[in-house]
């Protein structure tokens, strides 16, 4: 037993070594219970007290649990346990229930998605109770003084006060919730007021608007708003509220201008995917699809997984398991990136490039393919249109009806659809393949081959794919010039679409040309190239973000679908394509119709009742916004045309979301020149950020542990549907959820119009039955339709979701196409690499071409490195009078618009789109300087004064350009010169490009990329 001391002698021992002043005696005492001696001669019998365990026992004991949704923008989405003591959580762990989780026919997923979740999710609890919630509802005092006085404006222009707009150095107010809905409604009304007809037409030109922008809003005020839930697909009900809500406004309009339901006009409503360089735009373009991708965890079914410009080990955390663990079982993994990084270091090989030059390294591996004939002939000839004529007067693709007298084009079957002028396509729950308004039929015409077998011309139809194709018994030519008479008496020079892409690849990306443009070593290249084809088809190319930001990236997309496509490496279980930066796929809930463009004027209050939809939104690409909100223009040519040209921004309400502001692409651009011609900003947070800085009003919201409406998610990288639980959590900080916002401003509209429709909209969130809404999501999605929101909701307390009802396990895109023979979403229902747009032949694009980057290169912005070229024939600045060296903001970015390259009306809204990351199908950027004959800007340089001369030698910002061989005007044809003359600067001293390449490798402990490195 420990010994004992009596209180005297302890304190009189205490006092003798000098420590009875310094400390309380109960202290001491404690102190010398600890440090005595313990002697114990049978620990079974006796053993001295151990209460002090507890305190390290009580770290972890908790008064009860409930389940979160954790889900931000990476694809995950994870529902985690959070554990609360007196109130607070004190620790998050996972579920453990991934493995449980079914679909309706009763399969179940695998255990190994169990444990869910990451490293910043264990600690979230912290950002829950961090110091920067935004705690309460504010308002800016300068916006407040200007609503308070009756809303001055200059009496010309109509113009808000600047004193009054001056965010980001103003103070804010701190306001009940109701008190900030009713500000922004009064103000909202105000706004659209001004704005609407002749009179606000006026004031928008007064204000310096572009004209055409001003013709765009159409005399309805509500088109000046701006409205935007930040990545919808994380909140169905929450995040895609705030598109409802703009498209309520139509009733504001309503109420203004005096005009019939009809002719009402919503808000304006900004896009999230295109904006934040998420959407490959190549992607759309091959296959009509807005983005083609995989499950993350079919890589175990891959031979070889690729990882391109994704840092997929640090970025997917709970995902990265599936590639290492692919790794171990045998699959060989190849990371191609700019930088090392976490994923490099899972590489067996690593390949290292010059930022921007990916399509080029793509091109290249493709160039190595065909000239080695190591591609899949059938799959090229059975799926791609590679095979197609183009005619080479026009270098459109040519078509069967001008070749055939009395053609008559071939019926499409039951996998497309023609939809009637005065019908609907039916909900998607409903369809049974592509759906295509008749105005667009015409333009799915049948197209032509050269058949080897006939030696003559043969016609080929959007359903003839797969196997379809192959009952027509033809053998495609893939090479050749061939002459074929038309119906008109005349005749026309033709070549396949492969043979000119060959033609092209041989002549600037052997792998000594690829080289000298990417930095890779030529041993690399063809060893990927030998990777790839030898993978039975079963190659994965998982792409990040990063390659998605450098302009022309469009061309990495089709260079990369170029390379599987030669592989016969797509829709196909361990051989495919996807690209990873957002949780983007928005088509899984493709009920959500029935919830953001219910008709506002037909609001359906019984549960169960029949939901009439209008969409009187307008969609709005905000990469206007980031651009001072200004057109391109250049020379005689107008780029920006019809539904893309923005209306002026008057009103801006984002939800969930800090890239308008906060994170923006030319932050200071916007907020000091862009911003304060706008009169209204207003953002719901939860966490205090560089947006809510610049706002007029800021409503605190629930984070995600403090929910008190149900939602749902999914992911494009997992096969979840995910249910946000209501949660017993209360409230840490003064909030309210975004579903109040919406119907706190209702509220207040209804009061100002008298129109109870405004409220009637958000009737089930005011009777707190967000289920309905989400049941009618449910109800109307394809992949989603028999579940029962309450049902999901229930597993969600527990920990568990629901597998979707998709066609395969792990969901795969193109699995339809390639193993049922149906047609992609494209004019000739196959994988289209050629485009016969006039607006990408203008800018030399109707081929898959490397071109550089606008910054940050060796050779002149944006030029396509390549010899001259029969089926290549840009134009020149000449040509829409661009004056010599004008080298403005706009100039440098002009480009040309492209025709959206596919009609299906389910995926109408990604249509075409201004420039290479914006919203829908992305534009081909035209530079205009991109031809200029290397030799004359020489000479233009010897001719600048000494003074400049002497000024461009003091600027190291701008590096030397390459004297390349530019299409059709410099004599030296056929060579690519991939370095400035003195050389590119090499990453480190001393390391020449190919040593660079190698860096990776030695760190890594390898010695080369394969065979001959």
């Amino acid at each position: 037993m420990a010994c004992k001391v009596k209180r005297r002698e302890f304190l009189a021992m205490a006092g003798a070594v000098g420590l009875g002043s310094a400390l309380h005696a109960k202290d001491l005492f404690a102190a010398y219970r600890y440090l005595g001696p313990v002697s114990v001669k049978n620990p079974l019998a006796d053993y001295p007290d151990r209460d002090w365990e507890r305190i390290y026992r009580d770290i972890f004991r908790h008064d009860g649990s409930f389940v979160f949704m954790c889900c931000p923008n990476d694809t995950h989405n994870c529902l985690l346990n959070a554990f609360v003591k007196n109130n607070i959580v004190v620790r998050v762990e996972p579920t453990y229930g991934y493995g449980k989780a079914r679909d309706l026919d009763g399969n179940r997923s695998s255990h190994r998605w169990d444990p869910r979740c990451c490293q910043k999710g264990l600690v979230l609890a912290r950002r829950f109770y961090g110091d920067r919630r935004v705690n309460g509802a504010f308002i800016r005092k300068g916006f407040k003084e200007w609503v308070d006085q009756g809303f001055p404006r200059d009496p010309k222009t109509g113009a808000a006060p600047p004193q009054l707009m001056n965010r980001g150095f103003d103070s804010f107010v701190r306001v009940s919730h109701e008190e900030a809905c009713r500000y922004q409604a009064v103000a909202l009304y105000d706004i659209a007021k001004t704005y609407s007809g002749d009179a606000g037409k006026k004031r928008l030109l007064d204000q310096g608007y572009d004209p055409d922008m001003v013709e765009q809003v159409g005399g309805a005020g509500t088109r000046v708003f701006k409205f935007r839930g930040g990545m919808a697909q994380q909140g169905a009900v929450r995040l895609f509220g705030c598109f409802r809500m703009g498209n309520s406004m139509a009733l504001l309009d309503h109420h203004l201008r005096g005009v019939a339901p009809d002719d009402a006009k919503g808000a304006g409503a900004w896009d999230s995917y295109s904006f934040h360089t998420d959407l490959p735009p190549g992607h759309p373009m091959v296959t009509g699809d807005q983005t083609n991708d995989f499950e993350l965890f079919d890589a175990e079914n891959a031979k070889v997984v690729m990882v391109w410009g994704m840092n997929w080990i640090t970025t997917k955390m709970p995902d990265s398991h599936w590639l290492t663990e692919a790794r171990l079982k045998g699959a060989k993994t190849v990371v191609v990136t700019v930088e090392y990084s976490a994923t490099a270091n899972k590489g067996d090989e690593v390949v290292v490039i010059r930022p921007g030059t990916d399509s080029a390294l793509a091109l290249g591996v493709a160039q190595v393919m065909i000239a080695r004939k190591s591609y899949n002939a059938d799959f090229v000839k059975r799926y791609t249109d590679l095979p197609t004529l183009v005619r080479m007067d026009t270098l459109e693709r040519l078509k069967a009806a001008d070749v055939f007298p009395d053609y008559r084009q071939k019926p499409l079957n039951t996998a497309a659809s023609i939809i009637a002028k005065d019908q609907k396509a039916p909900p998607t729950t409903q369809q049974t393949g592509i759906q295509i308004p008749e105005a667009l039929s015409g333009e799915f015409g049948d197209f032509v081959m050269w058949d080897l077998a006939q030696k003559a011309p043969a016609a080929v139809a959007h359903s003839d794919i797969g196997e379809h194709f192959a009952t027509l018994q033809i053998d495609p030519a893939l090479e050749g010039k061939f002459d074929i008479n038309l119906v008109d008496g005349s005749q026309v020079k033709a070549r396949p679409v492969f043979d000119l892409t060959r033609e092209y690849l041989d002549a600037n990306l052997t792998p000594a040309q690829c080289s000298r443009i990417t930095w890779a070593p030529e041993s690399a290249i063809t060893s990927l190239a030998r990777t790839i084809a030898d993978s039975d088809g079963r190659t994965l190319i998982a792409v990040g973000m990063g390659p998605n930001q450098f302009w022309n990236n469009d061309n990495k997309d089709r260079a990369l679908f170029l390379v599987l496509a030669l592989a016969g490496s797509l829709g196909r279980h361990g051989g495919n394509i996807g690209s990873y930066a957002g949780n983007y796929k928005n088509t899984l809930f493709s009920g959500i119709p029935k919830w953001t463009t219910e008709d506002p004027f037909q609001p359906q209050l019984d549960p169960h009742g029949e939901i009439k939809t209008k969409s009187y939104l307008r969609p709005e690409s905000m990469h206007y916004w980031a651009n001072g909100e200004r057109l391109v223009k250049a020379g005689d040519k107008t780029i920006t045309t019809g539904a893309h040209v923005p209306t002026p921004t008057k009103a801006i309400w984002q939800v969930n979301s800090n890239s308008s502001l906060g994170n923006q692409k030319g932050h200071y651009d916007v907020v000091f020149n862009t911003l304060p011609r706008c009169e209204l900003v207003v953002y719901n947070e939860w966490w205090w950020t560089a947006s809510c800085e610049y706002s007029d009003i800021v409503h605190g919201v629930d984070s995600w542990m403090e929910f008190k409406y149900p939602d749902m998610t999914a992911s494009n990288t997992n096969p979840f549907l995910q249910p946000y639980p209501r949660t017993p959590a209360r409230r840490a900080f003064n909030t309210v959820s975004d579903n109040d916002t919406y119907l706190g401003v209702a509220r207040e509209m209804e009061r100002l119009t008298g129109d109870r429709r405004f409220t009637q909209m958000w009737h089930f969130i005011a009777e707190n039955r967000a289920d309905v809404y989400l049941q009618r999501i449910i109800d109307y999605s394809a992949p989603l339709r028999g579940y029962r929101f309450e049902d999901i909701e229930d597993l969600g307390k527990k920990g568990i979701p629901v597998l979707m009802n998709t066609r395969t396990y792990p969901r795969i895109n193109s699995y339809e196409q390639v193993q049922e023979s149906k047609p992609w979403y494209t004019r000739t229902g196959r994988l289209e690499f050629y485009r016969p747009e006039p607006e990408f032949i203008e800018a030399g694009e109707n081929l898959v071409v490397h071109r550089e980057p606008s910054d940050a290169t060796f050779h002149e912005p944006c030029a396509i490195l390549a010899a001259p070229h029969a089926a290549i024939r840009p134009k020149r600045p000449a040509d829409w009078n661009i004056p010599d060296g004008q080298w403005d903001h706009i100039t440098r970015q002009a480009e040309v618009p492209a025709r959206r390259p596919h009609h299906a009306d389910r995926h109408r809204f990604h249509g075409g789109a201004v420039r290479p990351v914006r919203r829908h199908v992305p534009a081909r950027q035209a530079h205009a300087r991109q031809w200029r004959d290397v030799r004359r800007h020489q000479s233009e340089r010897r001719a600048r004064t000494r003074r400049q001369r002497r000024r461009l030698r003091l600027d190291r910002r701008r590096p030397r350009r390459s004297p390349v061989s530019w299409l059709g005007r410099s004599e030296t044809q056929g060579r690519v010169q991939g370095r400035a003359p003195d050389g590119p600067r090499p990453l480190l001293p001393g390391h020449t490009a190919r040593h660079h390449a190698h860096v990776v490798q030695r760190l890594h402990g390898h010695a080369g990329l394969g065979p001959g490195a």
